[in-house]
């Protein structure tokens, strides 16, 4: 039976992967339970094939018609031998097979023809089946060598695919501590899809909230930082989705400065702040000025000054501004210094003989008047710029300092109001303001500033000024009815306001800034409501500022 052994194994082994070798099919062979096994599947296969081609029973009529037996067809004759072309070589393995009752029995499929048999050693036993099984092929589990992909079955087992959930952008404004937010949610998806945002919650309560029929965030931020929105939307009205979102509230940028008292005990200390108010017959004249945040955030002193006066029996009004160069050691001394010794000795010229005697000129105001005005003005500053300078110097020799640790700028107006008209001198060194305003619309600058090549390069007073040929050209000198008010400033109020020379002459800028003061003007504490207005906060702008208005 050797042959026929090694037939019916080889075709009950047709369907492993991978092939048997020559030598593998020889080992299973030899093996008494394989040759058993056979044995009997070849018994029972020529009993099998016996009964299949056993003639039916026969009616007693039709024994003695009946043809004669079929042949019996045996085993031999239908698995033939397999020749070694048949066998495939393999270098794998051996297979392991059972020797003891605890591991498991071998099974063997085999195939004649149509009919599959299955033969288990353990039961010994074969069941005929219409249709093979499915096939189940193991794959052997072995350590992997270094550099070594894991191999995964042709087929993997996958789970259901769930539709994924559409991609939404989300886009509204960063919002800022303090200030009135408003900002529409703008979302759409990828696909240009309309997206309807239905709740939206915060991580936080920062004082934003959300409106669904506006599809708005609003509010007033109470706290700066980062804040993570969980946004619930929809598309189609039906599903809803959960998206998060950033939202930026940025810090109140007056919050990030900070207020550093300077010493209290300094040679040349000035107050923080510092308003005057004058109301007598008629006329008007308040001044503030205030410490710039710059100057807060180091600790350092308020370097602008001023000097307002007003005159009861000569009506003769005076009003000066000076602003102490923020990078001269003594600065706050030397404007202090240049605005009082001017604005001193101006008071007290207009209150004698040359007082009186502008006054008629202004008075009559014809040509000949005006060409004598002019000269009387000229001298009056020339003297009292002087005046400052050597105050100024003076006080440098008795601190051992420098002449410049003092520089200040200087602008000064004298002014006398006639019935319904308004006369002004002006004087102007340095950067800042002056201008006579009114009616509504209408403004004339009294001056220009000296700006130098570079962003807050200005003159300062000196006697290189005072010597020079151009001296009267920082005179103005005029007369207009309907002047509502005459302003002076310094960069500190002039430069947000304005920001450019060019927009010194701009009356619109003008109608602006007047309607900001004007609250301030009509309060009975108009001066100490100035200070507090000086407090406006300007994307850089952070000097100090000084401003003095009659009107």
């Amino acid at each position: 039976m050797t042959n026929n052994t090694r037939a019916l194994l080889t075709a009950g082994l047709s369907n492993v992967t991978p092939r048997l070798s020559e030598l593998e099919l020889s080992h299973l062979e030899k093996q008494a339970e394989i040759q058993h096994i056979l044995s009997r599947f070849s018994q029972e296969l020529n009993e099998k094939v016996q009964q299949l081609n056993a003639p039916p029973p026969l009616s007693p009529e039709s024994i003695d018609q009946a043809e004669p037996v079929s042949k019996t067809t045996s085993v031999d004759e239908i698995m033939p031998a397999a020749t070694e072309s048949d066998i495939t070589a393999d270098n794998n393995p051996p297979p392991t097979f059972a020797q003891n009752d605890n591991e498991v029995p071998l099974e063997i499929a085999l195939v004649a023809e149509d009919i599959i048999i299955c033969i288990n050693s353990e039961a010994n036993t074969a069941a005929e089946i219409s249709e093979p099984p499915p096939t189940e092929v193991a794959v052997p589990i072995s350590p992997l060598r270094p550099g070594q992909v894991p191999v995964q079955s042709a087929v993997p087992a996958t789970a259901p695919k769930e539709a994924s959930m559409p991609k939404v952008n989300f886009a509204f404004a960063n919002a800022r501590v303090g200030t009135a937010y408003l900002s529409r949610i703008d979302a759409s998806s990828h696909y240009g899809e309309p997206v309807t945002v239905q709740e939206i919650k915060f991580s936080h309560d920062i004082g934003i909230s959300f409106n669904p029929e506006t599809q708005e965030l609003y509010g007033t931020p109470s706290i700066d930082g980062d804040y993570q929105l969980f946004i619930k939307w929809t598309i189609d009205g039906k599903s809803s989705h959960t998206s998060e979102a950033l939202m930026i509230v940025n810090p109140d940028p007056r919050s990030l400065w900070k207020i550093i008292e300077p010493p209290a005990d300094d040679k040349y200390f000035k107050s923080n702040t510092d308003h005057q108010m004058i109301d007598q017959d008629g006329v008007k004249i308040a001044a503030a000025s205030r410490r710039g945040r710059s100057h807060e955030h180091v600790g350092s002193f308020r370097d602008d000054d001023f000097f307002i006066s007003h005159d009861s029996e000569t009506d003769w009004s005076i009003m000066i501004v000076a602003d102490g160069a923020g990078s001269a050691q003594n600065s706050r001394r030397g404007s202090q210094l240049a605005s009082q010794t001017a604005g001193s000795y101006l008071s007290k010229q207009m209150q004698g003989e040359l007082g009186q005697k502008l006054k008629s000129l202004i008075q009559d105001w014809q040509p000949e008047s005006q060409k004598q005005i002019g000269p009387l003005f000229s001298d009056l500053y020339r003297n009292a710029a002087k005046l400052a300078v050597n105050a100024i110097e003076s006080e440098a020799i008795d601190m051992a300092q420098t002449t410049k640790s003092y520089s200040t700028t200087l602008l000064a107006t004298v002014s006398i109001r006639i019935n319904d008209e308004l006369f002004a001198a002006a004087f102007w060194m340095g950067d800042g303001a002056i201008a006579a305003y009114g009616p509504v619309g209408k403004v004339r600058l009294l001056g220009m500033p000296d700006s130098g090549e570079y962003a807050g390069q200005t003159r300062f007073l000196d006697n290189d000024a005072i010597n020079d040929s151009s001296f009267n050209n920082r005179i103005m000198i005029g007369k207009w009815t309907e002047i509502t008010h005459l302003i002076l400033m310094t960069d500190g109020v002039s430069d947000p306001y304005f920001e450019t020379d060019n927009g010194l002459i701009s009356s619109d800028k003008w109608d602006l800034l007047v309607n900001e003061i004007l609250p301030c003007l009509q309060s009975d504490q108009a001066a100490e409501k100035l200070t507090e207005w000086l407090n406006f906060f300007s994307p850089g702008n952070h000097d100090d500022r000084t401003i003095a208005v009659s009107w």
